[in-house]
C-alpha cells in the first residue's frame, strides 16, 4: 500500500478538517493509505495577541508550507480563508493550491443563550471577535457594541463564552459543523445581509508541492469547479485592493444559473466603520470581471484605495 503524508496543525477543528479529507481520498483511492503529520504552527502558539499585529492568518500556514518545502510531507490541508493572498510568508514559487474541495456553508453564526440575531443583542453588549472583517461590520450595523479580541481555537472560545467573559461572540458555520460543536441553542446563523464572510470562508485547500505529480494527481479528483471559481473571484478582490492582514475585506461570490454574484465589503484600515459595499453580476465564463467592477466600486466610496 502507496502512503501519502498529511500535514495539518493540531487544532480540533484542523484535524477534523485533515480527517474528511483523508477519506475522501482512500474513497477515491483505497489502496493509498493517507499518513496525518500534525505540525505546530506560530499561529499556535500566539495566543496572547491579535494576529494581525504578529504577520497575519498565515502564521496559521507557515511551518505547513515548510514542512512541504523539506520534503517533509506530501500535501497539506488548509482553512482557505488562512490563505495569505498578498504577502506570503514563504515563497510560493515551489508551491501550488492543487484542488479545493466542494465548499461549506460559508456563513458566520452567532453564539449566544438568550438573542438569535445581531440586532436583538442588548445596548453596549460586548461582543467577542479577533477579527477585524467581523469587527467593522458589527461597528457599522451597531456602534454601541463592546468588541472585545479574543483568541484561542473555537472549542476555547465557545468554552469562554459559556465561561461568562461575554455577551456573545461570532465564528463560522463551517468550522463548527465540520468539529461537530454544533448547538442550536446558543448558535444562530448570521444573514449575508448582515455580515459577508471572509474571502474563501467555508473552502479548504489542498497545497503541494508544484513538480510533485503524483500528489497533484491525486488531489486533482477532489477539486470541485465551481467552489474554486468562487473563491479565486474573492480573493482577486483583495489582489485588487492590496489587502493586507490590517484590511477589513468581506467578499462572497456565489453562482446561480450560470451567473457568478460577488458582493464585497471593505471597512478602514483596522477595523473601523464606516464600511463600504459594492456587489457585481457576471456570466460565470467572465468571473474574473466580477472582481474588477466590485473593486471599481469600492474604490470610488470613502474606503482608502489601499486598504
Amino acid at each position: 500500500m502507496s502512503i501519502i503524508r498529511l500535514g495539518t496543525r493540531g487544532s480540533l477543528l484542523a484535524r477534523s478538517q485533515a480527517a474528511l479529507i483523508a477519506r475522501q481520498i482512500q474513497d477515491r483511492h483505497p489502496t493509498l493509505e493517507v499518513e496525518t503529520v500534525l505540525i505546530k504552527t506560530t499561529g499556535d502558539q500566539i495566543t496572547d495577541r491579535p494576529l494581525y499585529e504578529s504577520g497575519g492568518k498565515g502564521l496559521f500556514i507557515k511551518e505547513l508550507e515548510l514542512a512541504l518545502l523539506s520534503g517533509q510531507i506530501d500535501f497539506a490541508v488548509h482553512s482557505c480563508k488562512d490563505v495569505p493572498i498578498t504577502m506570503p510568508l514563504v515563497d510560493q514559487a515551489d508551491l501550488v493550491l492543487a484542488a479545493i474541495p466542494v465548499r461549506a456553508d460559508p456563513c458566520d453564526l452567532l453564539i449566544c443563550k438568550r438573542f438569535s440575531t445581531i440586532d436583538q443583542l442588548p445596548m453596549n453588549a460586548t461582543v467577542a471577535t479577533g477579527s477585524l472583517r467581523r469587527r467593522c461590520q458589527l461597528l457599522d450595523r451597531r456602534g454601541d457594541f463592546r468588541i472585545q479580541p479574543v483568541r484561542g481555537n473555537i472549542d476555547t472560545r465557545i468554552k469562554k463564552y459559556l465561561a461568562g467573559e461575554f455577551d456573545a461572540t461570532i465564528l463560522a458555520i463551517a468550522g463548527i459543523t465540520r468539529a461537530e460543536l454544533f448547538d442550536e441553542s446558543i448558535m444562530h446563523p448570521i444573514l449575508l445581509d448582515e455580515m459577508l464572510p471572509a474571502p474563501g470562508q467555508g473552502a479548504l485547500a489542498l497545497q503541494c508541492r508544484r513538480n510533485d505529480e503524483k500528489t497533484l494527481a491525486i488531489l486533482s479528483r477532489l477539486d470541485h469547479a465551481e467552489s474554486r471559481i468562487a473563491v479565486e473571484a474573492e480573493r482577486a478582490v483583495v489582489a485588487a485592493l492590496n489587502g493586507d492582514c490590517h484590511s477589513p475585506i468581506a467578499a462572497l461570490a456565489q453562482i446561480k444559473n450560470g451567473q457568478l454574484h460577488l458582493r464585497a465589503a471593505v471597512g478602514q484600515r483596522d477595523g473601523a466603520p464606516p464600511v463600504v459595499r459594492a456587489s457585481a453580476s457576471v456570466a460565470l465564463d467572465r468571473a474574473a470581471d466580477a472582481a474588477t467592477a466590485v473593486v471599481e466600486q469600492l474604490q470610488r466610496g470613502p474606503t482608502p484605495r489601499n486598504v
